[in-house]
């Protein structure tokens, strides 16, 4: 079995497609960069996607990033005084309460969702740090939906919903890699893998694949803003050395360095992070529910930002010229899925049909091989010809999260029978996997944050 290739093939043909298709649209973006407003219109990003104005949802979903990531107070980016879910539910069960409970890191929850052998990912040790916006926020708190007797309640037919999130809704998911002490040699430089772009492999390509370095220097006050990859010589150079400036960072209080050493089964002392380690932000996706569907963008931190591997791309990266980022949030590149398949499909009653919409992120689905995902439902059909989309380097940011469901009388310990990973595809709101199922407007931190004794 070698789907690598057939999939290799189809994923330049489609970057093609978008090249060409993007040169004959006229990009009718600039009308709202000047005065850039959170959320836009569901009607001009609707129109975008249907006319394949690939420039105008680069720079759109660059301004996210730029909202995301502007100071606001204290030192803190915006999107981090945003609560996670366990802090909203905390504020569900504890309404005169005045203070929040401690953030904590969590692995991230697709690792669980898709049963990966641990030792695929014991290298890495990523966490993740869930988060809704304000409006996000208030939403779960006013519909109660990480009560599983709402949730009951709001499954009342063979095909059922929650209430949609309001437009200005944001969830993300940013994903860190703490620089614990053992880490660092006696320069104070801490070596990190970076990823050097895809290869389409059954197993998948998880990071401790990857053979592709780079330093952190952590004491230097320097910055380098597009440098190289060290592939495994083990020499560092000033191009393949990089700085604490170079990423979105931020000193770990002891909540956050105990909840590391927990999910990670972390028990000796030498390797356990401690209060005042340093988290640097590797990976985010962001959802935006700008329209039904939501808007989907990935960020990941790139060594060279400006010319990034796939699943970005030149195009994608000199889209945010002018936007002026702040700081270290030049060096992330950005991968977008605004639909499942070109062209995109109505909400019932498509077809699994036309160009593949590739759209993940390195550091959490690169290692996700064909056993991660429905192997009958993974596939787009392309000229007539069925292509294969079963490896996390194929799939599609809105199809995964669209299968976000469950059965309210499914077993916690067995995720409320939530479908299984499914690669690029066209889903219907009546595709079969949702029958006698809830759906949970594409969001699977519900699933994974319901207290089932509410």
């Amino acid at each position: 079995m070698k789907p690598q290739k057939t999939i290799y093939v189809l994923f330049f043909v489609s970057l093609l497609f978008f090249n060409c298709t993007e040169k004959k649209t006229k990009n009718n973006y600039a009308a709202i960069t000047d005065n850039y407003e959170y959320p836009t219109d569901s009607t001009t990003v609707n129109n975008w996607i249907k006319a394949n104005n690939f420039n105008a949802m680069y720079k759109h979903s660059w301004y996210i990033w730029k909202h995301l990531t502007s100071p606001v107070n204290d030192g803190k980016l915006r999107y981090q005084t945003w609560s996670s879910p366990s802090q909203i539910l905390d504020k569900l069960n504890n309404s005169d309460k005045k203070s929040l409970i401690s953030l904590k890191f969590n692995k991230p929850n697709q690792f669980l969702h898709a049963k990966l052998n641990s030792q695929v990912f014991s290298d890495t040790k990523v966490v993740e740090v869930v988060a809704y916006n304000e409006a996000a926020e208030k939403y779960a708190l006013d519909n109660k939906i990480f009560y599983l007797s709402t949730l009951k309640k709001l499954q009342a037919s063979t095909y059922s919903q929650i209430p949609d999130f309001p437009s200005e809704a944001i969830t993300i998911k940013p994903v860190y890699k703490i620089i614990t002490q053992n880490k660092l040699n006696n320069e104070g430089i801490y070596t990190m893998e970076a990823w050097p772009g895809p290869k389409y492999l059954e197993d998948g390509y998880p990071e401790k694949d990857w053979k592709s370095r780079i330093y952190v220097n952590t004491k230097e006050d320097k910055s380098n803003p597009n440098g190289r990859i060290d592939y495994d010589s083990g020499k560092m150079t000033a191009e393949n050395t990089y700085y604490l400036n170079d990423f979105i960072h931020f000193r770990i209080d002891q909540a956050l360095a105990d909840s590391y050493n927990s999910e990670n089964n972390i028990t000796d002392d030498s390797e356990k992070a401690r209060s005042n380690d340093i988290a640097v932000l590797v990976a985010m996706h962001v959802g935006t529910k700008e329209i039904k569907r939501w808007v989907w963008q990935t960020f990941w931190w790139s060594a060279s930002p400006l010319t990034p591997s796939i699943p970005s791309s030149n195009d994608i990266a000199s889209a945010k010229n002018g936007i002026d980022l702040h700081g270290a949030a030049n060096h992330y590149a950005m991968d977008i899925a605004y639909s499942m398949v070109i062209p995109a499909q109505p909400y019932i009653g498509g077809k699994n049909e036309g160009g593949i919409v590739v759209g993940f992120n390195p550091y959490l689905e690169s290692g996700f091989g064909t056993k991660v995902f429905n192997q009958e439902m993974s596939y787009v059909v392309n000229n007539g010809n069925k292509i294969s989309t079963n490896l996390g380097a194929t799939s599609n940011c809105m199809s995964c999260h669209m299968a976000a469901a469950i059965k309210t009388n499914g077993k916690p310990s067995e995720g409320y029978n939530a479908p299984p990973y499914i690669g690029d595809r066209y889903l219907s709101y009546k595709d079969s996997i949702f029958k006698n199922r809830l759906m949970l407007d594409f969001a699977w931190s519900i699933q994974s944050n319901i207290d089932s004794l509410k």
